[in-house]
C-alpha cells in the first residue's frame, strides 16, 4: 500500500503545479485578468504579468469568470503604466536601481516565513469538583491555517486529563492527545490535492500511539465568502502502537469539512472523516468534531465543541465509541477584522 500510496502523492502535488488563468470582474465593470494565486474569506489575490500580485478585498468582486481574449476593451483597472525604471548613471553606465526590500519582496511572494501568516485559535476548558464528586479536568485545543498562493496548510491539537480523587486516592482516568495537519495544493478553483498526518493516543484504551499518513484529492463543493464546504477522497496507512504486536494497515479514506461565518462573531466548523481497512471490509474508524466559535472582542471569545471517536475494532477490552463535549475560553491569533 505504501508504494501506491507514494506514487498517488507525487502525481498529485505534481498536477498542482498546472495554473489556470481567469477574470476577476469588479462591481465598478472593471476586468483583472491573471491566476488567481490565493482567496480567502476578506481577499482574493491575482497574479498579472503587469503589476505582479495585486490584492483585491472580496467586497469589491462581482464575479469571477474565463478571460476572453477577443475583447478589444478588457483594459485592466489596475493597470500600471509603462514608466522607465529610475537608473544611476555613471560614466555613461546605466544600472537599474533595485531596493533590498523590493528583492526580497519579490523572492518571498508566494512562500512567507513559517511563522508569520497564521490565523486560528487556542481554546482551554477547566473544571474542578469536591465533596461526593472528586475529578479535575483539563481540556485544551489549538487550530491554524496559513495561505501560501495556491498552497493552504491546516494543523489541529487537542487534549484531555481527568482525575478522580476520590477514595482517597488520585487516579488519572482519562489522558488522551490527538492532533495533525494537512497540506492543499490547488489545481484549480475547484479541485486540489492533498497530503495529510494524524496521530492520537489514549492511555485508558491502551492506545500508546497512532500515526496515520494520508493523501488523495479534494473537492471545494462550496466557496462563497460565508460558507466553505470541501469533500476529500483517498488512502492512508495506519501505523497503530499497543500492547503486543504492533499494527499496520493500509485504509481508504473519506471525508468532509464545513465552515460557516453567520457574522463577524459567531462561526461553525465540522469535520468528518471515514477510514475503511482494505484488508479486512468489517474493520472501519469514524472521527467527527463539530464546534461552534463565539467571539466578545476581537481576540477573546469562548467555545462549545463535541467530538466523538468510532472505532468497531477496539484495543483489548476498551469500548468502541469515545464521546467529548467540552466548552471554555479561546484566544483568536492572526485574525483580521
Amino acid at each position: 500500500m505504501v508504494k501506491l500510496l507514494i506514487p498517488l502523492i507525487v502525481v498529485v502535488l505534481g498536477l498542482a503545479g498546472t495554473g489556470v488563468a481567469e477574470e476577476v470582474v469588479l462591481k465598478n465593470g472593471d476586468r483583472i485578468s491573471g491566476k488567481i494565486v490565493s482567496e480567502t474569506d476578506e481577499a482574493v489575490e491575482i497574479e498579472t504579468v503587469y503589476a505582479g500580485v495585486v490584492r483585491i478585498d472580496r467586497n469589491h468582486i462581482a464575479k469571477f469568470s474565463e478571460p476572453d481574449q477577443k475583447r478589444e476593451d478588457a483594459t485592466p483597472a489596475l493597470a500600471v503604466a509603462d514608466k522607465p525604471k529610475p537608473v544611476d548613471k555613471t560614466e555613461g553606465t546605466e544600472t537599474p536601481t533595485v531596493s533590498p526590500t523590493s528583492r526580497r519582496n519579490r523572492i518571498g511572494n508566494h512562500f512567507a516565513s513559517l511563522v508569520d501568516g497564521w490565523e486560528g485559535n487556542a481554546n482551554i476548558g477547566f473544571s474542578f469538583t469536591s465533596g461526593n464528586s472528586n475529578y479535575t479536568t483539563l481540556a485544551t485545543g489549538l487550530r491554524a491555517s496559513k495561505n501560501i498562493g495556491n498552497d493552504k496548510l491546516n494543523v489541529y491539537v487537542r487534549s484531555l486529563w481527568n482525575r478522580n480523587r476520590g477514595s482517597g486516592r488520585m487516579i488519572t482516568t482519562q489522558n488522551a492527545f490527538w492532533g495533525g495537519g494537512r497540506y492543499d495544493r490547488n489545481i484549480n478553483r475547484e479541485v486540489f490535492g492533498f497530503v495529510s498526518y494524524d496521530f492520537e493516543r489514549d492511555r485508558p484504551k491502551r492506545l500508546n500511539f497512532r500515526s496515520v499518513v494520508g493523501g488523495g484529492i479534494g473537492h471545494h463543493l462550496v466557496r462563497s465568502e460565508k460558507t466553505q464546504i470541501e469533500l476529500i477522497a483517498g488512502g492512508a496507512w495506519n501505523r497503530t502502537w499497543v500492547p503486543g504486536p504492533n499494527t499496520d494497515t493500509p485504509e481508504a479514506l473519506a471525508g468532509s469539512t464545513l465552515k460557516h461565518r453567520f457574522n463577524d462573531r459567531l462561526r461553525v466548523q465540522k469535520s468528518f472523516t471515514y477510514f475503511q481497512n482494505v484488508t479486512e471490509a468489517s474493520t472501519y474508524r469514524l472521527l467527527f468534531d463539530a464546534s461552534v466559535l463565539a467571539d466578545v472582542t476581537k481576540r477573546i471569545g469562548f467555545f462549545v465543541t463535541v467530538g466523538d471517536r468510532f472505532n468497531n475494532d477496539p484495543v483489548g477490552t476498551a469500548k468502541k465509541n469515545d464521546f467529548l463535549f467540552t466548552t471554555g475560553m479561546k484566544w483568536n491569533f492572526g485574525k483580521k477584522k
